[in-house]
This record gives C-alpha cells, sequence and structure tokens, in this order.
C-alpha cells in the first residue's frame, strides 16, 4: 500500500510540476496578450490621430477647391465683360480706320498743295501783270 501511495504522491507532484509550468506558459502568454493590446491601442491612437490630420486635411483641401472654382467663376465673368468691352473697342477700331480712309480719299496731299500753291502763283502774275497794263 506504500508503493501505491508513493506512486501516486509521484503522479501528484509530476502533476504539480506539469501545472506549475503550464502556469508560467499561461503567465507568458498572458504578458504577450498584454504587450499585443498595448501596442494594438498605441495602434489605434496613431490611427485616430491620422483620420484626424486626414480629415483636416480633406476638409482644407475642399475649401480650397471651392475657392479656387469661386475664384474660376468670377474670373469667368470678368474675361465675359472684357470680351464684350473689346467687341466694342474693336468695332470703334473699324469705324475710326474707315473714317481715316475717307479723310485720305478727301485730304489733300502734299503734291497737291504744291500744284495750287503753283497755280494761285501763277494766276497772281497774270493778274499782276493784267493790273499793270
Amino acid at each position: 500500500m506504500e508503493k501505491v501511495l508513493n506512486l501516486i504522491l509521484n503522479k501528484l507532484e509530476s502533476l504539480d510540476h506539469k501545472v506549475d509550468s503550464m502556469d508560467k506558459r499561461l503567465d507568458a502568454l498572458d504578458q504577450k496578450v498584454s504587450s499585443m493590446d498595448k501596442r494594438l491601442v498605441a495602434l489605434d491612437q496613431k490611427v485616430s490621430s491620422m483620420d484626424k490630420r486626414l480629415t483636416a486635411d480633406l476638409q482644407r483641401h475642399e475649401d480650397l477647391i471651392q475657392q479656387l472654382i469661386q475664384s474660376v467663376a468670377a474670373t469667368n465673368v470678368k474675361m465675359n465683360e472684357m470680351n464684350e468691352k473689346l467687341s466694342a473697342i474693336d468695332a470703334k477700331a473699324d469705324q475710326v480706320i474707315e473714317q481715316i480712309a475717307d479723310l485720305k480719299e478727301s485730304a489733300i496731299s502734299r503734291h497737291d498743295l504744291a500744284y495750287y500753291d503753283q497755280k494761285i502763283s501763277e494766276h497772281s502774275r497774270q493778274i499782276y501783270k493784267l493790273n499793270n497794263q
């Protein structure tokens, strides 16, 4: 009977060592899980921080795009106004060119003035001769 008790005691001690070994393994696993949990919390915080920054950046870009759209629209309005003004200026320039062409046609040239000056001088001489006769 003593042998049986010793065998049971040995088996109990063996089981106790195995339980201690498993307990140590569980502690090690628990530490690893805790470490991984801390890392996951840190990663979650980093992701949240990055999400906030990304959201802020996206909002800022959206605001800039809206400003750009408004600026382009205002520029288009100004360009249309300028195009209308340029069209009016072009029309006036065409009128001025036509008027200048008309003036050139009706204006006396230097050659014409020299001719008329010569004729006036000849007439003046003729009148002088007639008066002196």
